[in-house]
């Protein structure tokens, strides 16, 4: 379980991309990812930085849940709500790309054990492919798709992001 600076820091880092969020004009689903982008990210630098297997073995798990929970709503939810509208459609077969290689990345830290050697490279890798991933999303996608969707239909798509990651 993580303790109790992992979860401050985590609260932390999502609070200041509900911050950023707000500045670029984000509102509904797409702050409430870059909420989920900074607390996952923390979670991500911690284990990054550390060499224990026990660390590793305590918040990977909560990692990868929240990677794939994260990834299955905006897959059901988000980006189909963009799929027919002009100038943002293209963005949801980039990010089901984006989403295949995290997941595969994702498999090749579950088939390790906390205390190979490689796990410390291979999960890097993936911190990699996360941080690319968010930043792609937060500085063009999201933007292009608030402003295609419009703030009422972005909050409305939160609630059915929201009741898809609680079915995970």
């Amino acid at each position: 379980m993580p303790n109790n600076v992992d979860k401050v820091m985590s609260g932390l880092m999502g609070a200041a991309k509900d911050v950023k969020a707000g500045f670029k004009g984000l509102t509904g689903v797409f702050m409430h990812l870059m909420e989920e982008h900074g607390k996952v990210g923390a979670l991500i630098k911690r284990v990054a930085k550390s060499d224990d297997p026990a660390v590793r073995a305590d918040l990977y798990p909560k990692i990868r849940r929240e990677l794939l929970s994260h990834e299955k709503g905006e897959l059901k939810v988000v980006y189909p709500a963009l799929a027919h509208l002009p100038g943002v459609s293209a963005i949801e077969l980039t990010h089901a790309r984006e989403a295949s290689e995290l997941e595969i990345a994702l498999a090749d830290v579950d088939s390790l054990a906390f205390d190979d050697a490689a796990w410390g490279l291979t999960f890097q890798r993936l911190a990699d492919l996360v941080e690319k991933h968010v930043d792609h999303e937060e500085s063009e996608f999201f933007p292009k798709a608030q402003e295609a969707l419009g703030e009422e239909r972005a909050k409305q798509l939160l609630a059915e992001f929201e009741a898809v990651k609680k079915q995970s």
